[in-house]
């Protein structure tokens, strides 16, 4: 298996991919693991254990409707959604797709989500991903450009307008997320070549599908997935461990700017009471994602605070708005495991000999 298969079919702004063994090594194997902010799922998919365990299980939860018809198409429909989701990297088509995505998230199609357990969008999930991967930076389907479609159905601009801004495609590199280099299959001879459909990309949304198969996945505010009744479930209340990654998105006090379609700058203040509480509890070890200086009320409380970069830039966090990424922390609850590496009896035998 590729090793790029464990992670998501498109980058993420602020996504943890890097911090994910740090945060691994927190919670340790946890009997019910929940991430309130699931994002693109990148601590998740890097979990080092087995998954789909009988007696374990897995929370996820995010307030944005389009992440959520994503992962569900990918669970229901890969092969549809991995079609919408492989096509050439197009300015025009950028826009175009953008605004369609727009539109079909004004008509309440994502309130569908909330009433059909089964009903997904595959063509409107792989337009998702494919514009998150040519997109520059984040604001992908914020809704706060200027352009919008006219009456004659032409791109035009309005003040006021909920539309798109006009950026051109992400085109730095050799491609990122369902747009990667790794996917590619040059063809063999003069008359043969790969389908439109990549079957590498095929293969990955397979996985996926597999991987996410007993993931449980909430649309709605971050508490409904952090209650004692939804954590805590039958094997935690045996004697077992719930673990709670905590990623908001970073208040004012990181400075930054907005970025995400469901925008707030106050949610992190309410995690950081929550967690204070809840954090006393010896059955639940909870990691909360932020900036330097974010929570000194972590700080005050004993809560470790660990920084967790890596040589990178550019790279997951706050790296995209500049080199941010040294400034990232993890706080860690009184009751998350030791990040020491476990002793070695072997060699406390040799370092006792005289």
């Amino acid at each position: 298996m590729s090793v790029f298969y464990q992670k998501a079919p498109f980058p993420w702004f602020g996504g943890k991919s890097k911090a994910a063994p740090l945060i691994w090594r927190a919670l340790g194997d946890v009997d019910h693991y929940v991430e309130p902010f699931c994002g693109s799922l990148a601590t998740l998919l890097l979990r080092p254990h087995e998954c789909n365990r009988t007696y374990y299980s897995e929370t996820v939860n995010d307030l944005d409707g389009f992440i959520v018809n994503f992962w569900r198409s990918v669970q229901l429909s890969p092969d549809a959604t991995a079609e919408a989701a492989s096509w050439p990297v197009s300015e025009a088509d950028l826009h175009a797709r953008h605004l369609r995505l727009l539109r079909w998230r004004s008509e309440c199609d994502l309130e569908r989500l909330m009433g059909d357990p089964e009903w997904h969008d595959p063509k409107m999930a792989g337009w998702w991903a494919w514009g998150q991967s040519s997109w520059i930076g984040g604001g992908w389907c914020s809704g706060k450009g200027s352009w919008v479609v006219g009456a004659d159905g032409r791109i035009e601009r309005r003040k006021g307008g909920r539309g798109v801004f006009r950026a051109r495609p992400h085109i730095s590199d050799n491609g990122q997320g369902v747009n990667r280099a790794t996917l590619r299959e040059p063809g063999v001879g003069e008359y043969e070549f790969h389908p439109m459909t990549m079957p590498e990309l095929r293969h990955w949304f397979a996985f996926l599908a597999a991987r996410l198969r007993h993931v449980r996945v909430l649309n709605g505010d971050w508490k409904r997935a952090t209650t004692n009744g939804a954590s805590k479930t039958l094997p935690v209340r045996a004697g077992g461990a719930c673990g709670i990654f905590l990623d908001p998105p970073y208040s004012e006090r990181a400075g930054r700017a907005e970025i995400y379609s469901e925008e707030s700058f106050a949610v992190a203040h309410a995690v950081r009471e929550w967690a204070l509480g809840r954090g006393t509890d010896e059955d639940t070890r909870i990691v909360v994602a932020g900036f330097e200086g974010e929570h000194p009320e972590l700080d005050a409380a004993g809560w470790r605070c660990v920084e967790w970069f890596s040589a990178g830039f550019l790279s997951g966090g706050m790296g995209g708005t500049g080199n941010q990424q040294r400034r990232e922390r993890l706080w860690l609850s009184p009751h998350c495991l030791s990040l020491e590496p476990a002793p070695n009896p072997q060699m406390d035998f040799f370092d006792e000999q005289p």
